[in-house]
């Protein structure tokens, strides 16, 4: 059978979601885990990666396996030999035509910064910005640029694999006291995209740099490239979309 799980985890200490030479990932702890239970050797298949430092809240995996556990016992079984910092919170079984990766239909990511006093418990989660307070109105009205459809080239990494098309569903900008949060919900994110469209609104917030700089950078669909990337502590993948007739 297939299962398919939502597994929250705590980057600080892993060098990304995807297996490394000689480098702690997430998605090693894991097949190790399954292994565990199994008695034999698993490729799990993720949504997608994760760079070293970025949380994840729901991200999704999938593997087969002939094991005989009830779908929702996976859960229970691999997080007993998971580390502190990994745990699945639901496993449940689905078609054979379901795929992590390429049956998703959307993703959201989480951006959190403080610019206000440095709290020491956060600073593994939350981005500290310490230059001053950053305007979030202007921020709000800034990310209404990268919204629809674009070609992102000059706001990723591609290293020549695949387009950089995508498209942005909903960003927003929200503040609680300190805390700055951003939400990014579309179609799918290449490689540090939602770290360089955060770096460019942080930019934006701390009048550093005008909202036409930007979109000049987006026209330019990769002949400018977006220098400003956020640190990877603040950025969680929060949930990944599919249609409800891909899930169990």
């Amino acid at each position: 059978m297939r299962i398919k799980c939502i597994v929250a985890y705590d980057g600080t200490d892993f060098s990304g979601w995807q297996i490394q030479p000689d480098k702690r990932s997430v998605q090693e702890e894991i097949q190790k885990a399954i292994e565990k239970v199994t008695g034999v050797g698993v490729t799990i298949y993720g949504s997608g990666r994760t760079d070293a430092g970025v949380h994840a809240s729901g991200q999704v995996f999938h593997f087969d396996s002939d094991k005989d556990i009830a779908p929702r016992q996976w859960e229970r079984a691999i997080n007993h030999f998971l580390p502190e910092d990994i745990r699945i919170y639901q496993s449940e079984e689905v078609p054979e035509t379901f795929h992590a990766r390429y049956s998703a239909q959307g993703k959201v990511y989480t951006y959190t910064l403080s610019d206000g006093v440095y709290r020491p418990w956060e600073r593994h989660h939350v981005y500290q910005y310490p230059y001053r307070r950053l305007d979030e109105n202007a921020m709000r009205e800034a990310a209404k640029m990268f919204l629809g459809e674009h070609d992102f080239s000059s706001y990723c990494v591609t290293n020549g694999s695949g387009n950089a098309i995508r498209r942005i569903d909903e960003i927003t900008v929200t503040r609680k006291g300190d805390v700055i949060t951003m939400v990014f919900k579309g179609s799918g994110f290449r490689r540090y995209m939602v770290r360089l469209l955060t770096g460019a609104l942080i930019q934006v917030g701390a009048h550093r740099r005008s909202p036409e700089f930007f979109q000049d950078i987006l026209d330019s669909r990769g002949g400018k490239m977006c220098l400003f990337k956020a640190e990877p502590q603040g950025l969680s993948l929060t949930e990944v979309i599919y249609d409800e007739g891909m899930t169990g």
